[in-house]
């Protein structure tokens, strides 16, 4: 990704968007993007018509839906490509490489421009007698999508072989093989992490599947929008689909990719995962002449890694190096703070103990009644999310995954604080407040 996003005249000619990215770090599986280029980037737009903004979208879901049936026929040649043909897997590899980086070209643009268009769609509700404090929970109202994701698609798919058993004819083995074909990637965030399985699938059978229930709401006010105005409401659904759609097509890429490389792996006699801690050009050396990197640098690599774009000039760390840097560029809380900030996704009041969940795979210390405090949330943490009475994140806008979750969920929720998994501990008595979007320390660890 970060070889695209220095690519800039590429970048724009795929996206078909002038603005690229120039600032942005990665450590520990988080992003931190350049807050300054967002609001810059968002307010040029202001301008742009609808059909701007329809290109994008268009072209990124064109890309993305390419990567995603590539991704698919990468894995599945493994199935019976025997031997394995070391000369074929490199083309393939750099052909997937194609596919992954012009999709990863609309990734970070597309946060301004949906930003620009949630600035676009609250002029137009203050115009028509939203008041400017209640603007933003408007907008977090309007923002639903009648398009399904991948996780909603799962359970729709779920939820009708769950009423087809008992059936004639009927065979619940075969269809959940096929769905754990169609469907395993989902659950898959972290490096390394599982898909779902079949017996995960099977487990869920027993629980009630329900389809959603989508509502329109403030139709009093948009009933009053002249064609124009419209057009923006459409592209607030839209954006709040591709929003997740386009982080979806690389997480599935990457499941799958992993799965190629094992195969790799496999015939070579490598290390498990080793391919994964290569760089691309590392990879393609290995399959051109067999060389490998050192067992001390894949040590390194596997203890620390982080990323840093600055001025479109890339830095990557490894080891120690990247451990120095982390520390050096992270907040330093000198006295613990007892309250913070962020902006309030859904309303209401609670108080529990806080469970800091850094990655998905760790969602299953999450009890009933607690505090679900994240970097950010994406549909595979919704096990986590159904338990947690409230939760909070680092980072997310109006229509983020985790705001609008808490809406169809009915559960406080404050995003945007920027810093409350470095702030609170496990089992700290913590209130969160969604009223206000304050998140206030009752009682310390």
């Amino acid at each position: 990704m970060s070889e695209m996003w220095q690519k800039k005249d590429k970048c724009q000619i795929i996206t078909g968007i002038d603005d690229v990215v120039i600032d942005i770090d990665y450590a520990r599986h988080i992003w931190r993007l350049d807050e300054i280029w967002i609001d810059t980037v968002s307010h040029k737009h202001l301008s742009s018509s609808p059909q701007i903004f329809w290109d994008f979208i268009n072209r990124g879901q064109k890309y993305g839906n390419d990567l995603s049936i590539l991704s698919r026929k990468l894995f599945e040649t493994i199935e019976y490509e025997q031997p394995v043909n070391i000369e074929k897997k490199l083309k393939d590899f750099l052909i997937w490489v194609e596919h992954f980086q012009s999709n990863a070209a609309f990734i970070l643009v597309t946060h301004p421009l949906a930003k620009s268009v949630e600035m676009k769609l609250m002029k137009i509700l203050n115009k028509y007698g939203v008041k400017s404090e209640n603007l933003e929970q408007a907008l977090l109202d309007l923002s639903i999508t009648r398009k399904s994701n991948a996780a909603e698609e799962e359970n729709f798919d779920l939820f009708f072989i769950q009423k087809q058993i008992g059936q004639p004819n009927f065979n619940l083995d075969e269809a959940l093989k096929e769905h754990y074909r169609k469907h395993s990637f989902v659950k898959y965030r972290d490096p390394f992490s599982e898909g779902y399985s079949i017996d995960d699938f099977r487990e869920k059978l027993n629980s009630k599947l329900e389809l959603p229930d989508y509502f329109l709401p403030y139709a009093d006010i948009i009933c009053k929008f002249d064609m124009e105005e419209k057009k923006w409401i459409d592209l607030q659904e839209e954006f709040v689909f591709y929003r997740t759609y386009r982080t979806e097509r690389s997480y599935e890429s990457l499941f799958y990719l992993e799965r190629f490389l094992a195969n790799i792996e496999k015939s070579q006699k490598l290390e498990e995962h080793e391919l994964s801690y290569y760089k691309k050009e590392e990879i393609v050396t290995f399959l051109q002449t067999g060389i490998r990197i050192s067992p001390n640098l894949l040590t390194e690599r596997k203890q620390e890694f982080a990323m840093s774009l600055s001025n479109s000039i890339l830095t990557m760390m490894e080891g120690n190096t990247a451990k120095q840097w982390i520390e050096a560029n992270n907040e330093i809380i000198s006295t613990r703070l007892h309250e913070i900030k962020g902006l309030s996704a859904f309303r209401g009041k609670v108080t529990g103990k806080a469970r800091i969940v850094m990655n998905v795979k760790d969602q299953n210390n999450v009890m009933e009644g607690d505090i679900l405090i994240v970097p950010m949330t994406t549909p595979d943490f919704m096990p986590c999310l159904q338990k947690a009475a409230a939760f909070v994140t680092d980072e997310g806008g109006v229509i983020c995954h985790a705001a609008i979750v808490a809406r169809e969920l009915k559960k406080p929720c404050v995003i945007g604080t920027k810093k409350a998994t470095t702030v609170f501990h496990n089992d700290d008595i913590v209130e969160v407040d969604g009223f206000t979007g304050i998140v206030r320390l009752i009682t310390p660890v």
